[in-house]
This record gives structure tokens, sequence and C-alpha cells, in this order.
């Protein structure tokens, strides 16, 4: 720790500070160090900002010694190369930490019997809304279903963008069982009984209706995707292979299949 003045400054959080204050900073120094010296001409196509842009991230890390100028050539330092890594690392854990929370936030966890604490141990892949892809979870989850051979779902909503992949999965010789909210089908699925009785004559599917489910489970194969839905609309998903939240997930679907009632079987 220094002092300047009368205030204490820690060694590197300015660092931290420039290089956080723009990904295009971000950007333009992982290219420098992957790419070698490069002028703001060179690195523009490269970080998708202007040359204006690129040039003004230059001089925040010359000032922060991140970079030297040669002429117009910029090259990263050797301070750049010892702290890039755990600077990156850092930032990919807060984005990964501050999505699972996102995820947290809006998951029951007392659903399914665990913890915060030992959902957030197990090893998975955790997807959220953005507002530059409001849509990710639900890709996520349809990206999931592609190829499984055996589904069992707990669904608040009954969306076409669900209901095709799982029409695909029945239709290539998938098992699947679905657990729908009692709102959604009424709202939904009711104009699809026709439909679903029909599919249920051209594979293995079985679909059962609930009172209340205000969550989502997805078991595909050997993995399991927990959904955390506000107003209706997936916000995030935790996807994992941990075997203490796939004997959980069981658990919970076989609870609410017992409780159902059965509209295909």
């Amino acid at each position: 720790m220094t002092t300047s003045g009368d205030e204490e400054t820690v060694p590197g959080l300015e660092t931290l500070a420039t290089l956080t204050r723009s990904p295009v900073r971000l950007c333009v120094l992982e290219s420098l160090l992957e790419r070698g010296p490069a002028t703001a001409s060179d690195l523009e196509p490269h970080v998708d900002a202007s040359r204006r842009t690129v040039s003004r991230s230059l001089s925040a890390l010359d000032e922060q010694q991140l970079a030297i100028s040669e002429g117009r050539t910029y090259r990263a330092t050797t301070y750049a190369e010892l702290v890039a890594d755990d600077v990156f690392s850092l930032l990919e854990r807060l984005e990964r930490g501050h999505e699972f929370a996102t995820f947290l936030e809006a998951f029951p966890t007392e659903e399914i019997g665990l913890t915060a604490s030992e959902i957030a141990s197990a090893d998975g892949t955790t997807t959220c809304r953005r507002s530059a892809d409001p849509h990710a979870p639900v890709s996520h989850v349809i990206d999931v279903l592609e190829g499984t051979r055996r589904v069992r779902v707990l669904a608040p909503i009954a969306s076409p963008l669900y209901v095709r992949p799982l029409v695909a999965c029945v239709r290539d010789g998938a098992t699947v069982e679905a657990v729908v909210d009692a709102d959604a089908y009424d709202s939904f699925c009711s104009k699809l009984r026709g439909g679903v009785r029909v599919a249920a004559t051209l594979g293995d599917i079985s679909l059962a209706v609930h009172d209340d489910v205000s969550f989502g489970l997805l078991e595909c194969d050997e993995r399991v995707v927990l959904g955390a839905y506000e107003d209706g609309i997936l916000q995030a998903t935790f996807e994992t292979d941990d075997e203490r939240i796939r004997d959980a997930g069981q658990d919970v679907y076989d609870r609410y299949r017992t409780a159902a009632n059965h509209v295909v079987d």
C-alpha cells in the first residue's frame, strides 16, 4: 500500500479500474498480448471499435504501464504479461459469480431440498438473460434437448419455443415425460390437446398437469437443468451433471408427478 497526499492507494487497483472501465481496453490488451505490437489501425478490426476508441484505450493502457508506444505502434509491457492472466481470470470468476447470483435470486432452492451453497459447490454452467441476448437461457435449454434420449420436465409455462424441440425428441425416439403448470396448460396446451394425443401415438410421451409449478426442471439423460422464472419469463438456467443435484431433481420430479393429474399417459 502506498500513500499519495492524504490518501492511501493499493497497488494494482488503478490497473483493475483502468481495465474494467471499458471492455474495449480489455480487448485491446488481449490483442496486444496475443498478436504482438500493433497500431490503432491494426487493432480496429479485432476489437469491434472505432479507431478513435482504440486510440483512447491504448493511451489509457500506456498511462498504467500496461502498454508502451514506439511511434504509432504499441506493445504490451512486461507488467501486462505478468498480471494479465490473473486479471482475466478474476474478471471471469466475477462474471460467473454474478450470473450464478442472478440464478439463485430467482430460483426457489427449498423446492429441491438443497441450499444455495450446496448448489454453488456443483460444477455446472449458468446462463442468464442479458440485454444483448434476452433469449440466451431459452436457447441453452433447446441446445440441451437436442439428441436427448430421455426427457423429464417440470414446466411453469408452455411455449412453442419448448414444444417444438420436445416434439422433435419424440420423433427421434426419445421418451418424454412432462408435468405442466395448470394455468399454463389451460391457456396454451388446451389448444393442443388433440395434437398432444396424436403425438402420443407417434412416440413415448406422457403429459400431466400440476396445480402449481413455479420453477423449471429438465432432466436430459445424465444432465439436469434448473430454470429460474420471473413473471413467466425464464431468467436463468443452471445445468449440471452433479449426482447430488440429479438425485434431488429426480425426487422433486417424482413428487410433482405423483401429485399431478394425468392428461396423456
